[in-house]
């Protein structure tokens, strides 16, 4: 079920009142029961998957607190059983089809045909870190199976984040929850956020970069710059978007999910655009990965060598493929070089932060590149036909993505002014939300009639 289609909206309005109107006792069961409707919405079979890892996490946690003689054991059914699903799932045909390409030979039908589950590299890493966490003994194993399953399926983060972890979310999922206007009215305003960020914003510059890559070989070098500009935005609003409207959504039903992303492109270095961009899943691996491995102690060599793990596991993550491999790797090599080059910190260097954003936008080529022909083509394309705009796009068009620009404007410089009290920014605010509103459903329509609404980016992953 996806967030920016009328089914969600009618299921989340049937969802939120049925929660809080049963007794507190059936609240969770009431959650669950949907997260699990959510999540099967268009493939029941995919439940299965999704209580394999559930029942692979709640034995584990218990039999790490209650058998410590056995403590590895089940620590090992913890981590494997997840990493295999997902290794079956995500990374099986991948090795298939490399090692056939390698060897000239084809991968068999039944490799080839295999379909990622939604969300599964989601909830399997927050399974894993339930499974740590309680080996740890940084939190107790969960006794109730209803809450730890509402915990790895709750529906407004399940197919895309934020990775919650357990010591944050499960207390929450315990205690009973009354509603609460003000974190209500918080809530929807954020899911109205996340609505415009996706609609308004990502899916409506989306249109002229799909337009540039479906057709790369006659586009300008103008085209092909302003895409990847636009690509830029656009992941960042797409999943930004995700994102606000799950914690938006969360909100209503009394339940806080972690913020994933601040300001990212506003980074003065590459390290530190990782520590403002999916920041869930980048605290996963500096806390499960990157310190385990000793983290920045040791020399130079020893902490690029961490680096270059710990982000070839971040681009195998993404995709399996090797495209995201080399995105992955080359935000490491980014980073070595930073500390080479740049000493000090210089969080206020204007140079820095466009020079950090030109890396990172260069970087998304690989990221949103099918293959590696495709990319050495866009990059060849930047030295071509430079008079004008060789692909067309109609007034309507045009309209659309200069309010697309604007809007990605706004919400990088607003929020710091619209922030505090005051009757002059209530209205201002007011306004905003009013304006975003009627943005969000002209985008939705013009979407719509031709036929062009997305799914989110990182659903495929």
């Amino acid at each position: 079920m996806l967030f920016n289609t009328p089914v969600f909206l009618l299921f989340f309005l049937l969802v939120v009142p049925l929660s809080f109107l049963v007794p507190a006792r059936w609240q969770n069961f009431v959650l669950l029961a949907a997260s699990y409707v959510f999540y099967g919405f268009s493939d029941p079979k995919l439940i299965l998957l999704l209580l394999g890892v559930t029942a692979a996490a709640y034995l584990s946690a218990l039999g790490i607190s209650r058998r410590p003689e056995l403590r590895k054991l089940w620590k090992a059914l913890g981590i494997l059983a997840p990493l295999l699903l997902l290794f079956n799932f995500k990374y099986f045909g991948f090795i298939a089809r490399l090692v056939s390409s390698l060897t000239g030979g084809t991968a068999p039908d039944l490799i080839r045909d295999l379909v990622l589950p939604t969300g599964i590299s989601f909830y399997t890493f927050q399974a894993l870190s339930y499974v740590i966490d309680t080996d740890r003994g940084e939190i107790r194993a969960e006794k109730n199976p209803l809450h730890l399953a509402l915990y790895l399926s709750f529906f407004p983060q399940l197919v895309a984040g934020p990775i919650e972890r357990a010591k944050d979310l499960l207390p929450q999922i315990r205690k009973p929850r009354a509603f609460d206007p003000e974190l209500a009215v918080q809530g929807l305003r954020t899911m109205l956020l996340g609505f415009f960020e996706k609609i308004a914003v990502a899916d409506i510059l989306g249109i002229f970069v799909s337009r540039v890559w479906a057709d790369l070989s006659a586009a300008s070098g103008a085209d092909v710059l302003l895409a990847s500009f636009f690509f830029s935005l656009q992941i960042l609003f797409d999943f930004k978007g995700y994102s606000d409207i799950a914690r938006g959504a969360a909100g209503v039903l009394g339940i806080r999910l972690s913020v994933n992303f601040d300001r990212p492109y506003s980074a003065a270095s590459v390290g530190e655009f990782w520590r403002r961009w999916h920041i869930t899943f980048s605290s996963w691996l500096r806390d499960y990965l990157y310190i385990p491995l000793g983290g920045s102690r040791g020399g130079f060599l020893r902490r690029s060598r961490n680096l270059l793990i710990v982000f070839f596991v971040s681009g195998l993550w993404h995709g399996a493929d090797l495209t995201f491999v080399a995105w992955g790797l080359l935000h490491a090599l980014f980073q070595i070089a930073e500390r080479l080059l740049f000493r000090e910190k210089e969080e206020n260097n204007l140079t820095r932060r466009l020079l950090t954003f030109l890396a990172v936008n260069f970087a998304w080529v690989l990221f949103r590149a099918p293959d590696f022909s495709l990319a050495g083509l866009f990059f060849r394309r930047l030295f071509t036909g430079w008079q004008q705009l060789s692909l067309s796009a109609s007034g309507t068009e045009l309209l659309l993505f200069a309010l697309s620009l604007l809007g990605s404007a706004a919400l990088v410089f607003l929020p710091k002014y619209l922030s505090g009290g005051g009757k002059a920014k209530k209205i201002l605010r007011y306004t905003a939300f009013t304006l975003a509103l009627w943005l969000t459903a002209a985008a939705y329509l013009y979407l719509r009639s031709g036929g062009i609404l997305s799914s989110f980016i990182y659903f495929q992953f």
